[in-house]
This record gives C-alpha cells, structure tokens and sequence, in this order.
C-alpha cells in the first residue's frame, strides 16, 4: 500500500488528520536529520580527502595500511616525548647544520687543494733548478719557467718529465732539452783577448742564442 492510499484510508477515521499531520511532521524530521548527517558525511569526507592528499596517499589502494604506519610512526614520537612539529624542527636544525658542514668542508677543499698545487709547483720549480743547474744552464730559475709545464707530478708524488708522448726521469728530460736548446746552457770561458771568432758573435752561447 502507498503512502497516498494510507492517507486516504486516515482521513476517513476519526483524528484522521491529525495522524496524517503527526505523520507528515515525523517524516519531515527524519528527512532532516537524514539532510543534516549526509552534509556531516560529506565535510568529513571532504576533510579526510583533504589530509590524504596532503600525506600524499590519496592516490593509494594501500591508503588504511600506510595510514596505520604513520600512526605507528607518531605513536612513537610520542612515547619519545616528542611531537611531531619537534621532530619537524630537528630535521630542519640538522639539515641547515649539515649544509654548513658541507660548506665548510666545500672551502676547507678549495683551500687543501690551492695549497697542494703551489706545493706541487713548488716541487717541479725546485727539481728543474737543481737539474738546470747540474747542466749548467744559464740562468736556471729563468730556464725552469720556461719548461715548467713539461713537469708532472704523479700520484705517489714523484715527478715526472713529459716530452710529447714520451716520460721521463726530470734529470733525462732536463738533459735532453738543454742539448737540444744549446743557448740557454752557460759558455765555456775562453782564454786570451781579442775580439771573439764567428763574426758577430759574442762569444756566449746563451746570448748568442738569444739574440737570434
């Protein structure tokens, strides 16, 4: 039976209409209090939308698990005496501590290797001295300039003379280079006056060198 035909059949009884206004009214007030828990639904709805997608797990088919994992995690913080925004400020304390460590460190490594290469320099400059000297170069500081980058030092330090594709001790190399670069070794004095032989020449096989 409708309820159209119940009504019909009340209006014929006696307090027929006041049984269809009770009715209506009882109707009235489920049908609201039914409006007002869907909105309730909804807003709850909406916010744990809200929180998921903040959590980032609004796109998971794991979502109840992961949600009991996060639980466990801020239980945990809890019984540690810590609430989550402490731990939030931790992290963050730790991570700008560790960005000026790796800062630091970053300058300390620019500094170690500046002072590494001027002692690396330092290394080559003195080896191509004492070796231009013991070949009696001329003037040996200003020579050791000129092939200072033919030097290389190698992992265990020690270095090395390079020619082109070939290695070799600094004291061969530095031998090879001044018989083949005559003019910067010094000349052998000579004895007696009188103006030098070979026209215009000085005489000094390192002047004459360089003067062409």
């Amino acid at each position: 039976m409708e309820l159209k035909e119940i009504y019909a059949k009340l209006e014929t009884v006696e307090n027929g209409a006041e049984m269809i206004a009770a009715i209506k009214a009882e109707f009235a007030t489920l049908s609201n209090e039914a409006k007002k828990h869907r909105l309730a639904g909804d807003t709850i709805t909406a916010k744990n939308k809200a929180i998921l997608e903040a959590l980032g797990l609004e796109d998971s088919d794991d979502v109840a698990e992961k949600a009991k994992e996060l639980k466990s995690t801020l239980d945990s913080f809890a019984q540690d005496g810590k609430t989550p925004s402490d731990v939030a400020k931790q992290i963050a304390k730790l991570t700008k501590d560790i960005a000026t460590i790796n800062g630091k460190y970053a300058e300390m490594e620019k500094t170690a290797q500046a002072e590494k290469a001027k002692r690396f320099d330092a290394m080559k400059n003195n080896a191509l001295i004492d070796q231009l000297t013991k070949g009696n170069a001329a003037a040996p500081k200003d020579m050791a300039k000129l092939i200072a980058d033919k030097l290389v030092v190698n992992d265990d330090e020690t270095i090395s003379f390079v020619d082109g594709e070939t290695t070799m001790s600094v004291e061969d190399g530095v031998k090879g280079w001044l018989s083949s670069n005559t003019w910067a070794v010094k000349a052998n004095p000579q004895g007696g006056g009188g103006a030098p032989a070979g026209g215009g020449g000085t005489g000094d096989a390192f002047l004459d060198g360089l003067m062409g």
